[in-house]
């Protein structure tokens, strides 16, 4: 039985690259394999990468083996040898990263293309033992290398925070990038950062650091001073953090004042002056016809500082105009820059009798998208460097307060998906979580397997995970994993559920007069400002209609992902020995289920709004309001039950931009925030239904606060 956790314990085990594994019952000894024994020596011939992967394979031996090892100077006593030699590296261990390995019973050879290949090497060989849980390896001659650099992410921990023992894990995942918000040279998206720590501390790992920008631009690129002043801004940071190996850009974080006739020259925050709109959009949601002059200039002042810099553009905001539009914009484009793609965003898709747009992050489609083709066509045709932002670290914003999202066949065929594009464009380069940053999990080690020319075929890796999880039932799991891949495929990727109830989960409020939210945390960079609770972009795109047909069709959708997801559950409930990595999923997979609830009670709630505001008889708004109780009962019991789920998992509920917003004391929050509806708002109604209607007297309906 999971044991309950205080928030923030997760930390403690997500910092731990290497765990104790009961091995006595299985035997050591095995003809054809590599066998470590006590006092194995370990050689190292590199620099500072390659000792510290020899050091790390002697922590992993002696915690999880117990079995202890030295490290030696002396080649010739070693059975460990870590070389980098490039020249004994061949078909896909030549290129960065590349890693040739050879067991045989007598000592292990690994080559490294480079001193990130040697490490990543090491790595290999301690997921393999940990995988098989016995301290012996098989004999072969393996060759591997990744296809894809750089592979980023930001951190799960919490907001731009990475302490060692977390770049060690990252390492061990096979990224080799990390990305922390950068408003200044001393300040993050968290308050003062030491950003030159950070890079120093990453390199002992193989690990850049990309700096997402947050700095603000009110000067145009052909203004009088702005040389200068960019020169000042953007190369002063990379003098003020020496090593830094890149910046990247996205429209809503640049704001520039463009004279682009289409614009605004104001940011998307502010109003027009006098208060009316204007019909015009902010910069950051445009291709602005002057973005590569402000690119080049950013890139100039960059690279006068650090010459190999990577220069990141990032167009995420401008995939709701034409194709016209944007790849007007990409054939002005410098061709010396890298453009950053999302890879499956604003594709459109049947919903009831109308259709939908997926509007941010998911994984419910594959990919590639239009957008994403018709970018990255203008690319491989003009020589620019291809990344793309694919989430591929195994989280979205379909799920919110999740560390991940355990759906690994669809995963899967966003990899497939993804290496068919680097042979079709060219993409080279991938950017795999955003602010809800990365958490270790089995799907981010199937999906590095993806990304690992060399390695064993999907079947054969999630074989070694089910036995990992069900040794006993890996048929179960199997079918399991069956049931939730299909569960994500009805999975509705609209702004009003990314944006609202699978935003936070379970404690997403159910708001009839007052639009209330869970209090943020003191010091959360978004908190509870990055989703609404009263259906808002329902009611801002003119769907307030008696039908309320979007929201009815995605109320049937959320249902049958709810049944395949209590199906996958029932398969893994039945499995009869269930070890720690079972316990878990099967805590997770729950949560999972109180997420569709909710999402389906909101929805069947804000029809019910909708009815009781436009009653107009004593029958009508008696109907509607004895639903809407039955609903707000419902969905108490649902965050009740959600209380021992967090209290199991304290990585659950938490994101690092919102901090814990669905943690026990959220849940309880939202018992708290229904009782009062239930009590004082619904309470109301119900007493008016015994006079004369009081035509909404009462109570008036205030907007969304954001």
């Amino acid at each position: 039985m999971l044991r309950a956790e205080k928030n923030y314990d997760f930390r403690k085990r997500l910092c731990k690259p290497h765990h104790k594994i009961d091995h006595t019952a299985k035997a050591i000894e095995a003809q054809g394999c590599f066998c470590f024994r006590d006092g194995i020596a370990i050689f190292a011939d590199g620099g500072e990468l390659a000792s510290l992967a020899a050091r790390d394979l002697c922590e992993c031996l002696k915690i999880s083996f117990d079995i202890s090892a030295r490290i030696t100077e002396n080649e010739g006593d070693a059975a460990v040898k870590i070389l980098v030699k490039p020249e004994a590296c061949c078909e896909n261990a030549v290129g960065y990263k590349g890693r040739r390995t050879v067991i045989t019973e007598d000592e292990i050879r690994i080559f490294g293309y480079d001193e990130r290949g040697a490490a990543q090497g090491v790595y290999d060989l301690e997921e393999e033992m940990s995988r098989k849980a016995v301290p012996t390896l098989d004999c072969n001659d393996s060759r591997k290398r990744p296809a894809f650099s750089p592979r980023m992410v930001h951190s799960g921990y919490g907001m731009d925070e990475f302490p060692d023992d977390y770049l060690s894990v990252i390492a061990h995942s096979g990224f080799d990038a990390i990305l922390v918000f950068v408003k200044d040279a001393t300040h993050s998206a968290h308050g003062e950062c030491d950003f030159a720590d950070i890079v120093r501390r990453a390199s002992r790992y193989g690990i850049d650091v990309y700096a997402y920008s947050y700095l603000q631009n009110f000067t145009h690129p052909t203004s009088e001073g702005a040389k200068e002043k960019y020169a000042e801004i953007y190369g002063g940071i990379f003098k003020s953090i020496p090593g830094l190996r890149g910046m990247v850009f996205v429209g809503e974080s640049i704001e520039f004042p463009s004279n682009d006739p289409h614009v605004a020259r104001r940011h998307y925050y502010e109003t027009s002056p006098d208060g009316i709109p204007d019909g015009k959009i902010s910069p950051g949601w445009y291709p602005c016809s002057d973005y590569p002059e402000w690119i080049s200039l950013v890139r100039d002042s960059i690279r006068a500082v650090s010459r190999d810099a990577d220069v990141v553009f990032w167009t995420y905001n401008f995939g709701f105009v034409s194709r016209e539009e944007r790849v007007a914009l990409l054939e002005k484009l410098p061709t010396d820059i890298s453009l950053l793609v999302t890879y499956e965003m604003f594709d459109t898709y049947e919903m009831g009798e109308g259709v939908g747009m997926v509007m941010d992050y998911t994984v419910s489609h594959v990919g590639p998208s239009k957008y994403f083709v018709s970018e990255a066509e203008v690319a491989s045709r003009r020589g620019i460097r291809l990344y793309a932002m694919t989430n591929t670290a195994g989280r979205t914003w379909d799920f919110g307060t999740v560390p991940y999202e355990p759906f690994p066949h669809q995963w899967h065929k966003r990899a497939e998906s993804i290496l068919e594009s680097r042979e079709r464009y060219g993409l080279s380069g991938l950017m795999e979580s955003h602010h809800y940053g990365f958490l270790p999990s089995f799907i981010s080690r199937l999906i590095s397997g993806d990304f690992t020319l060399g390695e064993k075929t999907y079947g054969e890796r999630l074989a070694d995970i089910a036995k990992e999880f069900a040794p006993e039932s890996p048929e179960k799991f199997n079918t399991a994993m069956d049931l939730l891949s299909k569960s994500i495929e009805h999975y509705v990727p609209s702004d009003e559920n990314q944006y609202g109830p699978f935003r936070t989960g379970p404690s997403f409020p159910l708001c009839l007069c007052r639009a209330m939210k869970v209090p943020a945390e003191a010091g959360a960079h978004f908190g509870n400002r990055i989703y609404h609770v009263m259906g808002r972009n329902y009611d801002d795109w003119g769907l307030h209609d008696p039908y309320c047909l979007r929201v009815r069709a995605e109320t049937e959708e959320a249902k049958k992902a709810r049944a395949l997801v209590r199906s996958a559950l029932r398969e893994l409930r039945g499995i009869e020995k269930k070890n720690e990595k079972l316990q878990r999923l099967i805590n997770l997979v729950s949560f999972i289920e109180k997420c569709y609830v909710t999402a389906i009670h909101h929805k069947q709630f804000y029809i019910q709004r909708y009815k009781l505001l436009s009653a107009t008889t004593k029958s009508q708004i008696a109907g509607a309001i004895n639903i809407l109780e039955k609903i707000g009962r419902a969905e108490l019991k649902n965050a009740a039950s959600a209380i021992p789920l967090v209290r199991r998992d304290s990585a659950i509920g938490f994101e690092a931009s919102m901090g814990y917003q669905c943690d026990e004391k959220a849940l309880l929050w939202k018992i708290k925030q229904i009782n009062y509806m239930l009590d004082a708002e619904i309470g109301l109604y119900k007493r008016s239904v015994d006079e004369a209607y009081p035509k909404n007297r009462y109570f008036k309906f205030p907007a969304d606060v954001r």
